[in-house]
């Protein structure tokens, strides 16, 4: 066995069983030497690589196709159900999805739970989309089903159908949710309450509103407040190098605060106070990354200072996966 080098990290050893590192090699007890330790140089390429991943749906148009997904949603398609240039499919269709349920998975794939300022409580966010072909449509008059497994942390009760039109891996800041408005397509509770069944047209689907959700309005009849946070550095950029997010602890949601103020401050209006909150701040910077945290109650003159300390992907990923 070679020579370890330093102390390993406590996450990377998760992932890489009895290895050492230090910040450029990797060396395991069987000799290997897996590579070093990548970080994503900017957000674009770190929700790429943390967020939820692309599943890949192989649909046969010659028959009703159902898939299972990797955390349990039920997708069903019946045949025939695509055209391109106005003609029928005839061949294999390949389809991406992804699924978002944790509250880590909406901040490492940059998926918030708000909706014209008001934060949503969270059931469950699915994608689905031709993965190759944009001349790929639904046929009209097909609707296809969801049916979206409730996390266990999140409301049975009175969710809706939110739309939105991002595709996988952007992370322009202040995305938000959009009630669905197509009268062809729905949610409703299964009969055991324990998933959302999402009807979904072919007028919704050919819109381009890629992203479905499973949500409702958070209420609580306290007044709002807006929560400031003070992030420490130079040349913050939230399109591309900064991100900042109030993941709500008693409620599967989270938002990205990202109402910037240069040179340090981000902002949040429409927060009802004494609401339980981590305040997370995620920097990439010279290819190396940053995590910070601090839990806080929202209040009015709150400004929260999360001090950054560098991570590893995998630890950002862990730490995440606490809260």
């Amino acid at each position: 066995m070679k020579r370890l080098l330093l102390f390993a990290l406590a996450a990377l050893t998760l992932v890489v069983p009895a290895c050492q590192f230090d910040s450029s090699v990797v060396i395991c007890e069987d000799g290997t030497t897996p590579g070093p330790v990548t970080i994503p140089p900017t957000l674009t390429a770190l929700t790429t690589q943390l967020g939820a991943p692309v599943q890949t749906l192989t649909y046969n148009p010659g028959q009703t196709n159902e898939f299972i997904s990797a955390k349990g949603t039920r997708v069903t398609i019946p045949a025939n159900a695509f055209t391109k240039n106005g003609q029928p499919v005839t061949g294999p269709v390949e389809l991406a999805f992804r699924e978002v349920f944790s509250r880590a998975d909406m901040v490492l794939s940059n998926m918030p739970t708000i909706a014209n300022g008001r934060l949503l409580e969270s059931a469950g966010e699915v994608y689905l989309r031709a993965a190759k072909d944009t001349a790929v449509r639904m046929a009209p008059g097909v609707r296809l089903t969801l049916q979206v497994p409730t996390p266990a942390n999140a409301s049975r009760d009175s969710m809706s159908l939110f739309v939105g039109g991002w595709g996988g891996g952007t992370v322009t800041p202040c995305f938000e949710w959009t009630l669905n408005q197509d009268p062809g397509s729905s949610l409703r509770p299964n009969a055991s309450g324990t998933s959302n069944i999402i009807s979904v047209s072919s007028t919704l689907y050919n819109s381009g509103l890629n992203w479905l959700n499973c949500d409702r309005f958070y209420y609580d009849p306290n007044p709002t407040t807006t929560v400031k946070v003070s992030v420490p550095g130079t040349n913050i950029d939230p399109a591309k190098n900064t991100m900042v997010f109030a993941v709500f602890r008693t409620f599967n949601g989270a938002i990205r605060i990202c109402n910037f103020k240069a040179p340090n401050f981000f902002e949040m209006p429409g927060i009802p106070a004494t609401t339980a909150m981590s305040i997370v701040v995620i920097r990439t910077v010279d290819s190396k990354l940053y995590y910070g945290r601090q839990d806080a109650t929202a209040q009015a003159g709150l400004v929260v200072a999360p001090t950054l300390q560098e991570t590893t992907p995998a630890a950002l990923v862990d730490a995440l996966n606490q809260l």
